[in-house]
């Protein structure tokens, strides 16, 4: 009897505080729309062969708590599988195709004869380099320092993952950056996929980008002064803007109109940082902060003298954080940006995005980097296995309380995405609080007319830009033993979409719809979460 009261006792706890969290949960997530994965939770509970499991997970929302195992970020030696690569090397069997499945860099995308910028001239559209101003106050990263996953190159992760519509393969060979947009035709963007071609609980070598760390300074970091508090350092952020101040930047069009953002001028400057990049031959030592991974450097005129900045970062895989031990959020493929908001030439606002929120500092409040070449450029700060951004270092609890759920940051390696990146100029309508889910089916004179690659990299890349699909597996059903869902959070979740679905045309400086709050200092932002 004792026995079966305890066993009582407890089921009821348990069923209590699933209800306790679920509802704390929808309470302070930001997110008022159904993900895909709610949309298609009958579907997904179907997969289960397990009656018994299909009702708790309907009733009590506990879903393939049995397939639960430890998720370390990396797998024991021991216990790793060789990806299909190295066992070919192995076995001396090396790939005489490897190059030719290998897309090439600078390739032009296919749908019809591509322009150079000799064939511009004297037409609006000629190609424009990369405002000085840009490049001077670019960002500095410090990734974590016990970071499993970096910076990959898009390149590289589309030779890992194949075309899949949800869970079944299209069968198509050599996508690549120059036609991955032509996978759109006849799918919906939201059934669209890139799926792994290995299982990602192996940790195969591609996932982490081990390669792609940021190559070290050879100058020592500034030491911190030991008096200096955590919340008071880079504090030093003087007045307030005013409310004219504000008006100017804050929200360039702020009369709910939409319009059709004025191309910017031509302008032929040739940046020293980008010459610098040219002379940088492969046998060449690469500078401090350098990585091989190229960010993704997208400006966008919004006229009046305000230009966006956005800076993307793309990774292989995020890791999830974990909650009393279980690990949530797991994804292939994983987006993450910051933008810096310029008047005249004058940076006045950065954005860190963080999962679907982010906050907004005034760009004198946040800290800026020390050292040759790095003199006041805002410096941000990468969360372990997640990648959202911070303004600066420590724990960044969200979403539940207590520090339950939280992103770690610290001063890791030094990311200087300004010596390798793609640069391109976008052209598009403001969209105030809305999302811009952007053009959906575009022409290619709608292509050409609206994403340009800058004149430092004419020959870049366009067609992924255009792909409208996720670029990871879509979530793993209930039937997979790797997934599991307890208060509304799985195990593994869809891949992302790509950069255009960032928002690109907003007004104001935050991502998301709702009130945009400019963060003047760091002590206030620390009381902030990313839900802004």
């Amino acid at each position: 009897m004792y026995n079966l009261r305890r066993i009582g006792i407890a089921v009821v706890l348990i069923v209590l505080t699933w209800f306790g969290l679920t509802a704390l949960h929808q309470h302070l997530d930001p997110n008022t729309s159904k993900s895909e994965e709610e949309y298609e939770d009958a579907q997904w509970i179907a997969t289960s062969t397990y009656w018994l499991d299909r009702q708790a997970c309907r009733w009590m929302g506990l879903c393939g708590l049995a397939h639960w195992q430890p998720d370390p970020a990396v797998k024991p030696w021991n216990k790793r599988v060789l990806s299909r690569g190295q066992q070919k090397l192995l076995d001396g069997d090396e790939d005489d195709q490897a190059d030719a499945d290998f897309p090439d860099w600078d390739h032009i995308p296919g749908d019809g004869e591509r322009l150079q910028p000799g064939d511009w001239d004297g037409d609006p559209r000629v190609l424009k380099d990369v405002p000085q101003y840009v490049l001077d106050h670019a960002p500095l990263i410090h990734l974590y320092s016990g970071e499993r996953f970096w910076p990959s190159d898009i390149r590289d992760h589309l030779t890992h993952v194949t075309a899949y519509a949800n869970h079944t393969s299209l069968n198509v060979s050599h996508v690549g950056l120059d036609n991955l947009h032509t996978l759109n035709e006849g799918y919906r963007g939201r059934d669209l996929f890139m799926h792994s071609k290995e299982d990602v609980e192996e940790r195969p070598d591609w996932l982490s980008s081990a390669y792609n760390k940021p190559i070290p300074y050879d100058d020592p970091e500034p030491e911190e002064d030991p008096d200096m508090g955590e919340l008071e350092y880079g504090e030093d952020t003087g007045d307030e803007p005013s409310e004219e101040e504000l008006e100017t930047w804050f929200d360039p069009l702020g009369d709910g109109k939409k319009r059709k953002v004025a191309q910017p001028l031509p302008n032929n400057y040739r940046s020293p940082r980008q010459d610098l990049r040219k002379r940088l031959l492969p046998e060449m030592p690469k500078p401090g902060g350098y990585s091989p991974a190229p960010a993704v450097l997208v400006i966008v005129d919004k006229g009046n003298g305000i230009v966006d900045a956005f800076w993307f970062y793309f990774y292989s895989y995020n890791l999830g954080t974990t909650v009393l031990g279980i690990r949530f959020g797991n994804h292939v493929g994983d987006w993450e940006h910051s933008l810096i908001r310029f008047q005249n030439g004058e940076p006045k606002a950065v954005f860190f995005s963080a999962h679907s929120g982010g906050l907004a500092y005034a760009h004198k409040a946040v800290e800026k980097g020390k050292g040759k070449g790095r003199e006041g450029r805002p410096v941000l700060y990468s969360a372990v296995g997640s990648h959202a951004m911070y303004a600066q270092p420590g724990k960044h609890p969200y979403v539940l309380p207590f520090g339950m759920l939280a992103d770690v940051t610290d001063k890791g390696p030094l990311w200087d995405p300004a010596l390798n990146y793609l640069a391109y100029h976008f052209n598009t309508s403001i969209t105030h609080g809305a999302d811009a889910k952007a053009i959906t089916n575009p022409s290619i004179a709608t292509m050409q007319e609206t994403l340009q690659p800058a004149a430092s990299n004419p020959n870049a890349p366009l067609g992924w830009w255009w792909f409208k699909g996720h670029w990871g597996d879509k979530f793993y059903e209930l039937s997979d033993l790797r997934q599991w869902r307890f208060v509304g959070q799985y195990h593994y979740v869809n891949g992302p979409l790509g950069p255009r679905y960032k928002n690109l045309g907003r007004s104001r400086v935050c991502q998301s719809r709702g009130v945009c709050r400019i963060v003047n200092s760091l002590q206030e932002g620390k009381k902030r979460s990313w839900i802004g």
